[in-house]
């Protein structure tokens, strides 16, 4: 009879550990939700947007350190134009940066800096825009509806011309910019 006494402790302990477990998983998802639910409701803050246009820049990677980096990408792809970006453009960008509040020694900064040296998808750029029409549409009077293909325009001015004798933009970038003035609904 003590045998299946012991067995029976077993059994209930076991069923405890596992009761405790699955209460923890519960507490631990819940947690994660509101987080997840405050980055969003953050982004969205920052880029003054709905929490869906937020939420679709959270599965691109951004979060409420770096939100302020996503008005920024059409000029990263605009620098990216040409397969390389240089220093002027480099500047250009985070010159405009700092205005939006990015500043050096911050995630958000390290998170441009790293989109500057290293070359995003064409996917990454493609959802980024969209997320960035979003934001358009929802602010149709906004700093970036008015001033993202001018920004653009002037990073792509950075590096380009002879001495002022040719276009300072090459082809590859005039393709960017004519892109961004249909997606965004802007012209210059």
């Amino acid at each position: 009879m003590a045998k299946k006494k012991q067995r029976s402790d077993e059994e209930e302990e076991y069923f405890q550990r596992e009761d405790i477990e699955k209460k923890a998983k519960i507490r631990r998802e819940r947690q994660l939700k509101a987080l997840r639910q405050q980055e969003r409701a953050d982004i969205a803050q920052k880029l003054n947007t709905s929490e869906e246009v937020a939420d679709e820049a959270m599965n691109l990677g951004f979060d409420g350190t770096t939100a302020r980096v996503l008005p920024l990408v059409p000029l990263i792809q605009v620098a990216w134009a040409d397969g390389k970006v240089t220093r002027a453009q480099t500047e250009k960008v985070k010159k405009k940066a700092s205005k939006f509040g990015v500043e050096p020694d911050t995630p958000a900064y390290e998170f441009l800096d790293l989109l500057l040296k290293e070359e995003p998808s064409e996917l990454f750029f493609d959802r980024a825009n969209d997320v960035i029409r979003n934001i358009v549409d929802d602010d149709p009077g906004g700093d970036i509806r008015s001033n993202v293909l001018n920004w653009s325009k002037a990073v792509a001015e950075a590096s380009g011309g002879f001495f002022g004798l040719t276009n300072p933009i090459s082809k590859n970038e005039q393709g960017v910019l004519e892109e961004f003035a249909q997606l965004f609904g802007v012209s210059d």
